[in-house]
């Protein structure tokens, strides 16, 4: 990633859990480019020079310079997962990504890093918000704040951002690259991109 900052003191963590039952299979094991979706993304937050990365789902592989992190909650969906991050933090914040957005690039992680000033920072495009590409304080508040709606039968990670201080940043690059990988064809339509663009774009 040429050029980018680096983020240290930022921990990462790829949301990687749940079987999607439009794509048939495991998100994280589908291969782009040659290498698995959960590959792609952690090597993201590696190239940002996030030291502390976790991977959060059940059955995850181990990946150098990478841990897993299991959930409290079992079987509650992404606000588990986040949760669990949250908690297993090693720095102040922490950069969330979801697995199957694995054209998003990592100049824009850099730069939602660098637009973070406190409490949850989101990626907006189109005046849509992605909580789950987003910066969240690893704070006890938050961590709380993840527990109570997870306690309370609420399990929509976007309810966080009406518990804690919220800003968002508008991303204002290609929207392919925002991609969702939610059924086969999508995926497709990723790897037709995805060998369109420079190598050092992903």
């Amino acid at each position: 990633m040429t050029g980018a900052a680096r983020f240290p003191a930022l921990s990462g963590a790829v949301l990687a859990g749940g079987r999607s039952a439009r794509m048939g299979a495991d998100k994280w094991a589908l291969r782009l480019n040659g290498r698995t979706l959960l590959e792609l993304q952690a090597e993201k937050l590696r190239a940002l020079g996030i030291r502390d990365v976790m991977l959060s789902g059940a059955g995850l592989p181990p990946l150098p310079g990478a841990r897993v992190v299991p959930d409290e909650y079992e079987g509650r969906g992404p606000l588990a997962g986040l949760h669990a991050c949250l908690r297993s933090a090693r720095n102040p914040a922490c950069l969330v990504v979801s697995v199957d957005v694995p054209l998003i690039p990592a100049e824009a992680l850099a730069a939602l890093c660098g637009a973070h000033r406190g409490g949850i920072t989101v990626l907006c495009h189109g005046g849509a918000e992605e909580p789950l590409i987003a910066v969240y304080d690893a704070s006890a508040a938050a961590v709380r704040a993840a527990a109570a709606l997870l306690d309370s039968g609420r399990g929509a990670v976007r309810a966080l951002g009406d518990a804690l201080p919220r800003s968002r940043w508008d991303y204002t690059g290609p929207e392919d690259l925002l991609l969702n990988c939610n059924g086969p064809e999508d995926l497709d339509r990723a790897r037709r991109l995805a060998g369109a663009l420079p190598p050092d774009t992903m």
